[in-house]
């Protein structure tokens, strides 16, 4: 048989979807689910097999897992793990709701499910195996980036009856890395061209894009660390095991430093969070996907980050630096090294990951924006709830907003006219006029 009519025959066959109860069902699927994400429309790293089940022990160790999947023999396609949640607060209108949920917080950076080659037929599939299973009120997916397959979820709820609440969550900053352009040769009658040299790498055609007041403070406050004493960016790739322990211990603490670890969001004090990124990292440190970074100075390690580098892409998970050197902006020369090692690499892009922040903006992104999918069943106060968070409540704050303009308005114009009249009193009193 030749080896397209092989793989006819393979693709016609059709897939089989069902339901897989638990932890150890869904933590014996690592190997084919990795292996259908490479194949599929999006191979990102927090889509992994690894990264979700860092996820599931460390923030959902004792919650209900349903994984739904659809797959021809061994080989998946398509998989959506949902943990199970009973909910009764503002979100729900104080209403008791079953949210079934994918395993995504703000510490997932950005949400997804796995597809594979054939997620075009697949995710139907398993949607109408999710719709037609009982026992849930909603469905939800957090931060799913928008243009992403997984949106077609929005038009099969739709195509149902079923009604959907969209609530944008983050505007996350990625950037695009240049490539070199080859160099063409211009007649000029041997004359020299005016303006400055050609950049001569892929880093400097960033910092040629770059605000030149930005450009020249970075330059500045590099040149004054330095002159301190020696000042270094060193890569850890994790392979030595002990090294990526302490490695991992002084990234929290960089991290803690300053005003996270005022605040107590640091990851250090929260135990669920030491082990979901120390989990995450030494997973990554396996596959040699790992760019854990420091900024050294006088060999005290005063800035970190935490990076994946997956695709031809970085992807920076968290930075921190000692908010005793802010004067000399560590976090942002630390960034300034971490984009130049991506254009070393020949990576396509650098993704800053989490919500639009101005030291992000710095480096001139593009913004990739992000959304929470609700989908709600067709029952009486899952439809009371939609409306009221997705319909009433909309409407009532741009209400709110436009009363409140109009009182702003209102108190500007008396303001106005009472000094206007004032002045003209006092002008009429000393004869002006």
């Amino acid at each position: 048989m030749s080896t397209a009519r092989a793989q006819k025959t393979r693709e016609e066959q059709p897939l089989a979807v069902e339901v897989i109860e638990g932890r150890d069902a869904f933590n014996s699927l690592e190997r084919e689910w990795n292996a259908a994400l490479a194949r599929g429309p999006r191979d990102e790293p927090m889509l992994r097999h690894e990264w979700i089940r860092a996820w599931i022990e460390n923030f959902a160790p004792g919650s209900t897992l349903r994984t739904f999947v659809a797959r021809m023999g061994k080989e998946l396609h398509a998989a959506v793990p949902l943990v199970e949640s009973r909910d009764r607060d503002a979100d729900t209108c104080f209403l008791p709701l079953t949210t079934w949920a994918l395993p995504v917080n703000d510490h997932s950076q950005r949400g997804g499910i796995l597809l594979g080659a054939r997620a075009e037929e697949a995710l139907p599939l398993v949607f109408e195996t999710i719709v037609a299973a009982p026992g849930w009120d909603r469905l939800r997916l957090r931060d799913l980036p928008h243009g992403t397959a997984e949106w077609t979820l929005r038009d099969l709820a739709e195509r149902d009856g079923l009604r959907c609440g969209i609530w944008t969550s983050l505007r996350s900053p990625y950037r695009i890395l240049p490539e070199m352009q080859k160099p063409v040769l211009v007649a000029n009658g041997g004359r020299k061209q005016k303006g400055g040299q050609a950049p001569q790498s892929r880093y400097e055609l960033v910092e040629a894009s770059l605000d030149s007041k930005f450009r020249q403070n970075l330059r500045r406050r590099r040149r004054r660390l330095a002159e301190q004493g020696e000042t270094r960016y060193v890569l850890l790739d994790g392979k030595d095991q002990e090294a990526l322990d302490v490695a991992l211990a002084d990234f929290f603490a960089i991290e803690a430093s300053g005003w996270k670890g005022q605040g107590g969001t640091a990851i250090a004090q929260r135990p669920e969070l030491v082990g979901f990124y120390t989990q995450i990292a030494r997973d990554a440190a396996k596959r040699g996907a790992l760019a854990l970074g420091f900024l050294e100075h006088q060999g005290v390690r005063i800035a970190a980050h935490l990076s994946l580098v997956h695709n031809a892409k970085h992807y920076l998970v968290k930075l921190g630096y000692d908010e005793s050197f802010h004067e000399y902006s560590p976090g942002q020369q630390l960034t300034s090294e971490a984009i130049r090692d991506s254009c070393d690499r020949g990576l396509s892009e650098f993704d800053f990951l989490g919500p639009d922040m101005e030291w992000k903006r710095d480096w001139e992104p593009a913004l990739r924006t992000h959304s929470w999918l609700t989908i709600f069943r067709s029952i009486g106060k899952a439809k009371l709830v939609h409306e009221a968070r997705f319909v009433i409540w909309p409407v009532a704050r741009a209400a709110a907003r436009e009363v409140a303009s109009r009182v702003r308005s209102f108190r500007g114009g008396a303001g106005f006219a009472r000094v206007a009249s004032r002045g003209a009193a006092a002008g009429a009193q000393h004869g002006e006029g």
